[in-house]
């Protein structure tokens, strides 16, 4: 025993001083191009589910208008973030330019399963670290489900019955029926003059201040488990704070569905936009983002693409430029609206006549008059104008039979005579209908 403790003890000293091969291993390279594909690659497929083709005009430049709009915004509210010797925007600083907090309004993790959650709120970060207690759990920090309509002075409350009844006693009415329509959470109340009191479903009429829910009818603090909420920092300080496990993550979807949202809305606004108008009523979800990413999986970003400085480079002139595909191997610029379409006076410029070419005024031929327009119609067929029908005298035949003696029948001779002027304006008036009839059908 004592031999064999002997002999691993000086392999184990060999070992020691013997050289060894050490390789540093490389960290993740960030590419936040990865998330101007996957703005673009959600914003066009939420496009075609709303019905808009990839044809219209319209479709194209609703990207071509969004990246000078994210440009902007990075150029000139974005904070920089400082990584090695890189200081540019990251596409986290320009989602919090851009007022991402107006629609993620709840803590919420950036990375899949990560461990920490970011609570956007006036160009600050909260953060939140570790699990949440079990009464705090995501999508109650802002309010449970509210009742609210603009009607009789506008409000919300806890119940749809509770709202109505409040919104009828404003008006000074009473209240007949009521009835719910659960697919559009929508309550309707009638009544008794026959007015609809409409009560809508929805989530975020109380606001509460960063690290609080509401809950009841008060904002309540948010519980974590031991001291884990930082509240007020700086976009730089909060990348900083991120552990390296959350950086592997795959972007959250409910974060980039939020920033498709903010970017469509923002450029919607500007004017000259000539995209598809911004659905206020129908806003991308984070399930249509979650779609594509299933659908792309090599083209969704993770949370280190999304909080990584954005640099202009040589190669990258345009960082926040949406791809026109986002699923391209090389990635190109959205072109810009009516690019590409040909000039037909490109080689033929116009020319510069001077102040006073002496061309003169046009001249118009003379207007001819009514009497003028109708001559070659009057005109017509002159060797009839003159034409007459000659008065033909005839006698009523007055037949004569032998019965017992001559009798001649001569009634009908006085009932034609007798109505001789409707019978003669009943056949002027059969002649003309044929005679038009004839001029109509040649």
């Amino acid at each position: 025993m004592n031999l064999f403790k002997s002999w691993l003890i000086a392999k184990l000293s060999l070992l020691l001083m013997l050289p060894s091969a050490a390789w540093s291993q490389a960290l993740p390279n960030p590419q936040p191009e990865q998330v101007n594909r996957a703005v673009s690659g959600v914003l066009q497929d939420s496009m075609r589910t709303r019905g808009f083709a990839a044809n219209d005009p319209r479709f194209g430049n609703t990207i071509a208008r969004i990246s000078p709009a994210l440009t902007g915004v990075a150029g000139t509210t974005a904070a920089a973030v400082t990584v090695g010797a890189v200081t540019a925007p990251a596409w986290a600083t320009v989602a919090l330019a851009a007022g991402i907090g107006a629609v993620v309004t709840f803590a919420v993790s950036l990375g899949l399963d990560a461990l920490v959650k970011w609570l956007f709120s006036d160009g600050k970060i909260d953060e939140h670290s570790g699990a949440l207690s079990p009464a705090n759990v995501p999508g109650t920090f802002f309010g449970n489900d509210v009742w609210c309509t603009n009607q009789g002075g506008g409000g919300c409350a806890a119940s749809a019955e509770a709202m109505a009844a409040q919104t009828v006693s404003n008006l000074g009415q009473s209240a007949v029926s009521g009835s719910y329509d659960a697919s559009g959470g929508v309550y309707t109340l009638k009544t008794n003059t026959g007015l609809s009191i409409y009560v809508s479903k929805g989530r975020g009429a109380v606001s509460c201040p960063g690290g609080h829910y509401y809950k009841g009818s008060q904002c309540v603090p948010l519980t974590f488990p031991g001291d884990s909420i930082r509240t007020g920092l700086s976009p730089a300080e909060a990348i900083k704070g991120l552990p390296e496990s959350d950086l592997n993550k795959q972007l959250n979807p409910t974060l980039l569905a939020a920033l498709a949202n903010r970017a469509w809305q923002q450029a919607a606004q500007q004017p000259g936009y000539d995209g598809l108008p911004y659905p206020q009523s129908n806003p991308i979800t984070s399930t249509e983002a979650a779609r594509w990413a299933q659908a792309h999986p090599e083209y969704w970003p993770t949370v280190r693409d999304f909080v990584r400085p954005n640099p202009v480079t040589m190669g990258n002139p345009n960082p926040w430029a949406l791809p026109s595909n986002p699923t391209a191997p090389e990635l190109t610029p959205s072109p810009q609206p009516n690019e590409g379409t040909t000039n037909p006076a490109k080689d033929q410029p116009q020319v510069n006549l001077g102040p006073d070419p002496a061309i003169g005024a046009p001249t118009l031929e003379q207007i001819p008059t009514a009497q003028q327009i109708a001559e070659p119609i009057l005109q017509l067929l002159p060797e009839l104008r003159h034409f007459e029908v000659q008065g033909v005298t005839g006698v009523c035949p007055r037949p004569t039979i032998d019965l017992y003696g001559p009798i001649v029948i001569e009634a009908h001779c006085k009932l034609i005579e007798d109505n001789k002027h409707i019978l003669q304006a009943a056949m002027a008036f059969a002649w003309a209908a044929m005679a038009l009839f004839i001029v109509l059908s040649a």
